[in-house]
């Protein structure tokens, strides 16, 4: 839609020298025009406004030849509706209008003839292709910048088995019901607290892990509060009984966790 909209604006500045037979030459700036008053040659536009992307307002200066009399230089002003066809690439503007003509250097009498003469080369409706019209949009003389974060992320090494335990920010606990446990809900790790101990119990593999931080020391543990055998038996919770109470591991590979805190805003 954007693109359209770029497309119409400009699509306007065409209308002095191309009818619909004639859309799909783009013959470029200037561009001459010749009809039995006289002979026009007209320059590259400059848009003034474009109100709801459909009424359009824009200048455009010329050389004025008369049959039989005086090259002019002048400039006149304009209005004009667009529409745009995407499917063809093709802007119509239709109820053109001449607003105003300039003519330095001609004195009244001879200003109004150019400006009617001016205005019998304006047609009722004009065409013009995409391609040709995108060429001519105003280019914008600063852009819009967005601030960057480029702080460097946490790195983490390890050289023995390990976990990141991410919480998004500090943890956010929700209490479970005829329990006094609280589980950590901005983690998709199985990650509780004790209200009792304050301490924390994380399942890694069917090994329980426990700290009085998040952020650690981990260490093994089979001795769990009583309450985790109240967990509800249903979604998230239910993998969590399976290892309640804690189950004999053979050889069990106590990894380290190391806990990571997105920044807040």
């Amino acid at each position: 839609m954007k693109y359209a909209r770029i497309f119409i604006v400009v699509a306007g500045l065409a209308f002095c020298l191309q009818s619909g037979a004639r859309a799909q030459q783009d013959p470029g700036w200037p561009r001459k025009l010749v009809k039995s008053g006289g002979t026009v040659i007209i320059y590259q536009p400059q848009v003034d406004d474009w109100k709801n992307f459909t009424d359009l307002s824009w200048r455009q200066a010329f050389q004025l030849t008369p049959t039989g009399g005086k090259q002019a230089v002048g400039a006149a002003s304009f209005n004009g509706t667009t529409s745009v066809n995407n499917d063809t690439h093709v802007v119509t503007i239709y109820g053109i209008q001449v607003t105003n003509t300039y003519f330095p250097g001609l004195d009244p009498t001879t200003a109004a003839q150019m400006d009617q003469l001016v205005r019998s080369f304006v047609p009722p409706i004009v065409t013009i292709s995409l391609e040709r019209v995108v060429a001519y949009v105003p280019k914008q003389q600063s852009v819009k910048t967005v601030t960057l974060n480029n702080d460097p992320p946490f790195v983490f090494v390890s050289y023995s088995p390990a976990i990141l335990l991410g919480v998004d920010g500090p943890p956010v606990f929700s209490p479970l019901e005829h329990t006094d446990l609280k589980s950590v809900v901005n983690t998709t790790w199985p990650l509780f607290q004790y209200t009792k101990t304050s301490e924390y119990y994380l399942l890694v593999n069917n090994v329980w892990l426990k700290a009085t931080d998040p952020h650690g020391p981990w260490s093994p543990t089979t001795d769990l509060p009583k309450d985790f055998k109240k967990l509800p038996n249903s979604g998230k919770f239910a993998d969590v009984l399976k290892a309640v109470p804690p189950p004999q591991v053979a050889n069990p590979i106590i990894p380290r966790s190391s806990t990571a805190r997105r920044r807040q805003k």
